[in-house]
């Protein structure tokens, strides 16, 4: 798929702008603050139905503005056409999608496949749980769009048990949410090692990216209480029992996926212990293209790809080595505020209206 235009009005600095874009993509060279991030951000943001920058609606408007809207055409790889609209004011979010509101958010995820890729990427292999948990989820929701309601079941069963928890409960009760964690947590981590399988066989087929070891990075799912997913539902249930002292303290539950986290090895050794930050960075972005080729061969959909100033912090040869691991015929865009990104991508055409003071 490509996205053939995009109507932008009071999104961050772009008051009313619209952009006739390249079906291979396009070069966004600009200054600092001359948008080019909040136009990446706007079409990620089509793919996602948020923002991917963690801001809230009302700070993407653009100063007094009441609202905002992206407008984008898709030109789908059977063919047809698809437009999307979203739009936001004081009365909520609205999304249309070929003028039919949207009711789940699983519906844009089925056809729209967009992959975002910055220099913060490096806190995948080195930041908190809770980054690569929010890069998983996403990434196993752009696969498979069910579990994002799978998801959304278990979070709110663990927002449950956690407000009985706070209270005078009664014991039966308790065991009825118990029974609903683990049921919940079980098909989350139903979707999450099944990725985890499809993304190592991805990273087997791809070549070496990282130099001097002789093996791609590999992912393993680290539990935060180990083999708790591998006891029968009894013994979880015995398991919680003997919790329950705890979580009534911490009025929390302290076992579930919402806590879990992935490992990323290199060699046999944890590389947010012992790889270099070249080397963490580099796996960062195979990440990503590895989960676009999944995209790609699991939904014959091509992702788009969005690279946001991330050659800034690599070589040449690291950066070419980049590109090689794209596909061939998926649309690429690549913002910088340096004009030489344009010696590794010369077959992409640089978009109007980023120039001083854009």
């Amino acid at each position: 798929m490509i996205i053939s235009c995009l109507r932008l009005l009071n999104y961050r600095n772009h008051q009313s702008n619209s952009f006739e874009l390249n079906p291979l993509g396009n070069l966004i060279i600009g200054p600092n603050g001359s948008g080019k991030t909040n136009l990446l951000e706007a079409i990620a943001y089509c793919g996602i139905g948020k923002s991917l920058r963690l801001h809230k609606d009302d700070q993407i408007t653009h100063y007094d503005a009441e609202g905002w809207r992206i407008g984008a055409v898709f030109s789908l790889d059977s063919g047809s056409t698809m437009e999307l609209e979203i739009t936001y004011s004081a009365s909520g979010k609205l999304l249309k999608l070929d003028g039919t509101p949207l009711k789940m958010l699983s519906t844009l995820f089925e056809y729209i496949k967009i992959i975002y890729l910055a220099p913060e990427d490096l806190s995948l292999i080195s930041g908190s749980p809770r980054k690569r948990r929010q890069f998983f989820d996403l990434a196993i929701s752009q696969l498979f769009p069910a579990y994002i309601g799978v998801l959304r079941g278990f979070l709110q069963v663990v927002a449950q048990r956690n407000a009985l928890l706070k209270t005078q409960y009664d014991p039966q009760q308790k065991r009825i949410w118990d029974s609903g964690l683990i049921k919940a947590n079980k098909e989350v981590l139903s979707y999450r090692l099944h990725y985890l399988e499809l993304l190592n066989q991805q990273f087997e087929q791809m070549p070496n990216i990282i130099h001097s070891v002789e093996q791609n990075p590999c992912f393993s799912y680290q539990a935060q209480l180990k083999d708790f997913q591998d006891l029968s539902e009894a013994e979880q249930l015995a398991h919680l029992q003997k919790l329950e002292q705890r979580e009534q303290l911490w009025q929390r539950s302290l076992v579930g996926a919402h806590l879990d986290d992935y490992e990323v090895s290199l060699d046999g050794k944890s590389m947010k212990d012992y790889a270099s930050q070249g080397q963490k960075r580099m796996a960062a972005i195979a990440l990503k293209l590895a989960h676009a080729s999944l995209l790609q061969n699991h939904t014959s959909i091509k992702p788009i790809l969005l690279f946001d100033d991330i050659f800034a912090e690599l070589d040449a040869e690291h950066s070419r080595m980049v590109k090689s691991l794209v596909n061939n015929g998926l649309q690429v865009f690549v913002a910088s505020p340096k004009p030489d990104v344009a010696e590794i991508w010369p077959e992409l055409t640089q978009l109007a209206g980023f120039g001083r003071g854009a």
